[in-house]
């Protein structure tokens, strides 16, 4: 089980900036909103980066309210071009990284937002960082091993970065059951034993918390993205 405990101590001692990379669908954007409003939950100074050029309406940006309610900072593109599909660097984009107390999470679509970390590869490095790709089974790109080793691969390529561990975050949205966590874990073990990485974190549904025993450690998400075609409460 996840508990506020084991997430700060677990997230003090990892890397201070985190980029979470995946392919299109494999939920980014909701763990990276969720995983820094939990980081700021622990007292910790934290920042969210969105590059994901991929889905121009469903971004960390359209959360900015919520998260500086939780005292998140939210680095992205702003004004006019706070929509565009373009490789735009955040304004402050290199303070952030620079900056010792602050946690970075970094919210990066597939390839097509993945070239634009070559731009910034350096600072990455000089500053420590790692490289989360989230697994979603559910998606075309990912539903096999060897689709999830190539998205790996591809993203790897065009970023210059490589990936240092695997999220399991299967999900179909409300619909998502136990059954998808299990098919998905077991894909992401078998991809992780393959490539030889371990698997940070095991992402389940709020209705699903307390349902499921892993022996990986398990992120309770809380679902903060309302979609067109969902019907308002």
């Amino acid at each position: 089980m996840e508990s506020r405990e084991v997430f700060c101590s677990q997230e003090e001692t990892s890397a201070r900036i985190k980029v979470f990379v995946g392919e299109f669908g494999s939920g980014k954007t909701e763990l990276a909103v969720n995983y820094a409003m939990r980081t700021a939950e622990c007292g910790m100074k934290t920042a969210v980066v969105d590059i994901d050029l991929v889905k121009p309406y469903f971004r960390t940006r359209e959360h900015r309210e919520k998260l500086e309610k939780k005292g998140v900072q939210v680095v992205a593109p702003g004004g006019r071009l706070a929509h565009a599909d373009l490789p735009i660097m955040p304004q402050d984009l290199t303070r952030v990284l620079f900056s010792q107390d602050i946690r970075v999470i970094m919210d990066v679509g597939g390839a097509k937002s993945a070239v634009v970390l070559g731009q910034i590869r350096h600072q990455l490095m000089e500053n420590g960082c790692e490289v989360w790709m989230l697994i979603n089974v559910r998606r075309p790109f990912t539903s096999d091993v060897p689709g999830i080793i190539h998205a790996m691969q591809n993203i790897e390529t065009v970023s210059g970065l490589r990936v240092t561990g695997l999220v399991s975050n299967t999900n179909l949205g409300e619909e998502t059951t136990a059954e998808h966590i299990m098919e998905g874990i077991n894909l992401t073990r078998l991809a992780a034993s393959e490539l030889g990485l371990p698997i940070k974190w095991v992402v389940i549904p709020t209705w699903l918390s307390g349902q499921i025993e892993l022996p990986e450690p398990i992120f309770v998400l809380h679902p903060v993205t309302f979609y067109p075609w969902m019907e308002p409460e």
